[in-house]
């Protein structure tokens, strides 16, 4: 990671397995980049990062979680995200597994005191089935309830008019969702936890045509073309000082939130 830093990478995205398997990872991570986010379950706590912010994964209510995650992960992860020293973002990542989960899980989290929430859609790689990751059709229509919440719920629903336009089937989504034409492969190094370089997030088996990335649609939703909108959702990302305005648009009431490198 030094030698990492001194050749210009300036931000880390330390994701799962599980980084707090390896704290001293995480907090030499912290003090070599200007910026890190950090991916976990939530089991183990969130151990302080100075320039960092965790992104703790829940994949719905706590039914749906932990069927997908295993029994007790959310009981204790939500546990955890209540003593967490500095709110953490929610992100869910969304298949035929917790699609018709997503509404009762946003209000149930949004009660929490979290930075925000934020969305991917499974991507899966190229010799698996559909079974799991939704078709291009079942995404666009949660792409169009994502853009409800955020229309009801404000700034802490993470997802963009700008995003959801590179995931439509019949928007953006046709203009990168190949290798040779992804941002991220582009400008992201991508590594395994033995320092070897792999293809991309998802690794070298992942199928594009498939892709529901987040830091694609984040991106590209941000600068293609510009949009200030996501460009401020960018920032609350790399930033921990800067929050979620927590502006509400409909009828639910909550307390707001008091406050590149990949490796797996």
């Amino acid at each position: 990671m030094q030698t990492l830093r001194a050749s210009g990478l300036r931000a880390a995205i330390l994701y799962g397995g599980e980084p707090t398997l390896r704290p001293r990872v995480c907090r030499a991570a912290d003090e070599i980049f200007d910026a890190t986010l950090a991916f976990t379950n939530g089991t183990n706590g969130f151990p302080e990062l100075h320039n960092g912010q965790w992104i703790l994964s829940l994949d719905g209510p706590e039914d749906v979680n932990d069927a997908i995650r295993g029994s007790g992960t959310y009981k204790q992860a939500v546990q955890n995200l209540r003593h967490a020293g500095c709110p953490p973002i929610v992100h869910m990542t969304i298949s035929r597994l917790n699609r018709n989960s997503i509404d009762d899980f946003v209000r149930e989290i949004l009660g929490l005191p979290i930075k925000g929430i934020g969305f991917s859609f499974l991507t899966p790689d190229v010799e698996e089935s559909d079974e799991v990751a939704l078709g291009l059709e079942e995404r666009d229509k949660a792409v169009e309830e994502l853009l409800r919440l955020r229309s009801r719920y404000g700034e802490k629903i993470g997802f963009t008019a700008a995003m959801a336009r590179q995931l439509r089937s019949n928007g953006a989504f046709g203009q990168w969702n190949q290798y040779a034409k992804c941002p991220v492969t582009k400008r992201v190094r991508c590594y395994r936890s033995d320092g070897t370089r792999k293809a991309c997030t998802y690794g070298n088996g992942a199928d594009c045509s498939r892709c529901g990335c987040a830091a694609v649609t984040v991106f590209r939703g941000a600068f293609k073309p510009f949009n200030l909108e996501t460009v401020r959702l960018i920032l609350g990302l790399v930033f921990p000082g800067l929050m979620a305005s927590g502006k509400q648009k409909g009828d639910l009431s909550h307390p707001k939130s008091k406050g590149t490198l990949e490796t797996d």
